[in-house]
């Protein structure tokens, strides 16, 4: 008849959470994953054009955020996580759209002419909306894709 004491195990780490921002269809699964530099991936479904996700007991380090969902350029971002939750909204476009206004249309099709042209460079998350074969470098290709949407001969999304 002794006393057994059991000791909980400390939960260590923080939330991150968030809102994501997308187009298209309500119902389309968008997938946040949270990946350490070593270890094992954290990963959390969401649905809506305007989705909360939470990601709970995380604990410090760096992390790759990367967001997903179809039709959609990717979304990838660095984040470090300390002791205190993180907060990180994100916002994901349309394959095509370019200057992230929800819409495929001239104006995004200028911007991916003028890069091709070498007149006015995209970078960044611009050159991955308008990455449309997703092969690294904006060609003629995506040009020709994104202007076929435009005049709704072939859909991207």
């Amino acid at each position: 008849g002794g006393t057994v004491m059991v000791e909980a195990a400390a939960v260590t780490g923080v939330t991150v959470s968030g809102t994501v921002k997308s187009y298209g269809s309500e119902t389309e699964n968008v997938t946040v994953t949270l990946t350490p530099e070593n270890g094992t991936p954290m990963t959390t479904v969401v649905t809506g054009n305007s989705a909360a996700y939470k990601l709970e007991n995380v604990p410090a380090g760096t992390y790759t955020l990367k967001v997903e969902k179809k039709g959609h350029a990717p979304w990838t971002e660095e984040i470090t996580v300390g002791s205190e939750a993180v907060t990180q909204d994100v916002k994901i476009c349309l394959l095509g759209d370019i200057n992230a206004d929800g819409r495929l249309t001239l104006a995004d099709y200028g911007k991916v002419l003028q890069h091709v042209k070498k007149v006015s460079l995209l970078t960044d998350y611009e050159f991955a909306c308008a990455d449309i074969n997703k092969d690294g470098k904006l060609t003629l290709v995506d040009y020709g894709k994104i202007l076929q949407h435009v005049k709704k001969v072939s859909l991207l999304w």
